[in-house]
Formats: C-alpha cells, sequence, structure tokens
C-alpha cells in the first residue's frame, strides 16, 4: 500500500472510529471446505441494534472491510456470529486462513441490509455459497416458510455446511459451465412463486447471476419491484456488500 493510501484510511478509521466496535474472536468453527463460523465478543455489543437480516463491515486487516451477516446477535453475552465462505482471494481469504481465538477485530455495524424482522408469509431466497447465513437467518424469522435456491461449485459441501445450520427446503445445483443451471433454476422459482399467494422474494450472491435470475423472473411476468437484491460479490470487483 502506498503512504498516500495509507494515510488516508487512517484518516477515514479515525473520523468513524466512534462507530467502530472493538472486539475479539471467541470462536472459531471449519465446517467444511472453505466455510468457517466466527464468534465475536465485545462489551459495546450489548448495545446493538440487530435487526434480522442485517450486515456488518469487519476489519479483515490493512483497514480494509469485508461484509458478512450476522446469524445471531448475543446482546446479554455482548456477541454476534457469521458464517464466512472463503474464495481463496484477496484478503478476507488471508484473514479466515490465519484467524486465531483471541484475535481483536474492529466491526462497522450491525447495519441496514434486508429487513426480515416482520416477514408475514412465505419467502424465496436465490443466492449461493456467499448467501447461507442470510439463508439461515430466514428461515428463523419468516412466520410461515422460506424457500432456499443455491448455486454451488459443490452440492456435497453445501449439504454438509447446511446440515449444520439447520437450513431446510433448500434446492442446490451445481455450477454448469455455460450457465445453463440458472435458467433451469429460476423456472423452478417461478413455478414456486405461482403457487405461493405474495411471497417475499430475494435475490442474493454474484452479481451477474442475480441479473440473469432477475431477467428471467421478470419476463414471465414477475414485476421487479417484488424483487429484493443484495449483491454480494462480482467478478473482478472487491469489498460488495
Amino acid at each position: 500500500m502506498s503512504e498516500t493510501n495509507s494515510f488516508f484510511k487512517r484518516s477515514i478509521k479515525s473520523i468513524f472510529s466512534i462507530f467502530l466496535t472493538q472486539t475479539k474472536v471467541s470462536k472459531i468453527v471449519r465446517l467444511a471446505e472453505n466455510f468457517v463460523l466466527i464468534e465475536m465478543a465485545g462489551t459495546k455489543l450489548k448495545e446493538a441494534k440487530w435487526i434480522p437480516g442485517c450486515k456488518v463491515q469487519v476489519d479483515v486487516g490493512n483497514l480494509t472491510y469485508r461484509t458478512y451477516t450476522p446469524i445471531s446477535v448475543d446482546k446479554e453475552e455482548g456477541k454476534l456470529s457469521f458464517l464466512c465462505y472463503n474464495r481463496k482471494e484477496g484478503p478476507a481469504s488471508t484473514w479466515i486462513h490465519s484467524l486465531k481465538v483471541g484475535d481483536p477485530c474492529e466491526v462497522f455495524g450491525p447495519r441496514e441490509s434486508l429487513d426480515f424482522s416482520n416477514l408475514e408469509g412465505d419467502a424465496i431466497l436465490f443466492g449461493d455459497e456467499t448467501s447461507f447465513g442470510i439463508a439461515k437467518v430466514l428461515q428463523n424469522n419468516v412466520k410461515k416458510k422460506s424457500y432456499t435456491f443455491l448455486e454451488l461449485n459443490s452440492a456435497e459441501v453445501g449439504k454438509e455446511v447446511l446440515g449444520h445450520l439447520g437450513l431446510t427446503d433448500h434446492r442446490m445445483m451445481e455450477r454448469s459451465l455455460d450457465g445453463s443451471h440458472l435458467q433451469t433454476m429460476a423456472k423452478e422459482m417461478f413455478d414456486l412463486i405461482s403457487e405461493i399467494p405474495d411471497p417475499k422474494i430475494f435475490l442474493t450472491g454474484r452479481a451477474s447471476s442475480i441479473q440473469q435470475v432477475r431477467a428471467y423472473l421478470k419476463d414471465s411476468g414477475i414485476p421487479t419491484n417484488r424483487l429484493k437484491v443484495r449483491s454480494y460479490w462480482a467478478d473482478g470487483k472487491k469489498g460488495l456488500d
């Protein structure tokens, strides 16, 4: 990092330090290949205003922040936990690989992202490996039933992690080289949407996959204003929410 960039980051951190929460890593559970469940503890977390579906931004080193979905926030104990998917590239990957219990960490949030606090009916969520956390939060907070559609590199690994999280009613499909799995999955989603009275629909994960699923649903007659979108990553880009 250049001296100018380093100075800029330190200045920004100084300005926003009042919003940062000092925590320590209290538990690390490596669930399966590339999936790590991390728990952090900090006194200030007892004051956190947590909305199910919110996000936290974590300093993964050198004042670089990456965004995760808290699976739970324990205000009594001052703890939060979130699931990381290690994509084996960039600063977040290095941080996850080297992380140890007791390591200090700064957290910005919880902050507003998706809001699952008042879901009266059924809900449908599309995503990928980076969406496991938000899928778990959705299942825990929907009043009726949640259905999850996931594109994955490995259905076997996905099944293992989702089993650990207790996530049910999920449809997994491994990625195809030509991307044809997305049309198949979008069609299955549309068929389900057609059977359920006014379900809430959330599209998460990879930006290009969201675009294709969104386009299929739109062309099939689903108004875009019914689709809540959160892109967690995109090819060639860093630090998305």
